[in-house]
């Protein structure tokens, strides 16, 4: 899973332009660590959808999960991975 949340980290990073290191996205509290709007948020998950190969379910949609790191890396994973099969 550290894989995956070093590849959100970036995609963060890259979609929003941000200037800061990946290496300095925190793991929870990032709409307000990076002020992160509802427009950004959407943006975002698109960029994720697009790195991963995964579609983001509407109802699975919530601040909580663009809000923590370990929250999205863990749906990713679940999303990528056949099941029974975690990725790094």
């Amino acid at each position: 899973m550290d894989e995956v949340k070093a590849r959100l980290r970036k995609v963060l990073v890259d979609s929003l332009e941000l200037s800061i290191a990946p290496s300095e996205v925190p793991d929870r509290g990032l709409v307000e660590a990076l002020g992160l709007d509802s427009i950004n948020t959407i943006e975002f998950l698109i960029w994720v959808e697009s790195e991963f190969g995964v579609e983001i379910d509407d109802e699975d949609l919530s601040i909580k999960l663009i809000d923590d790191l370990d929250l999205l890396a863990e749906y990713v994973n679940r999303r990528i991975a056949p099941a029974g099969t975690p990725i790094a």
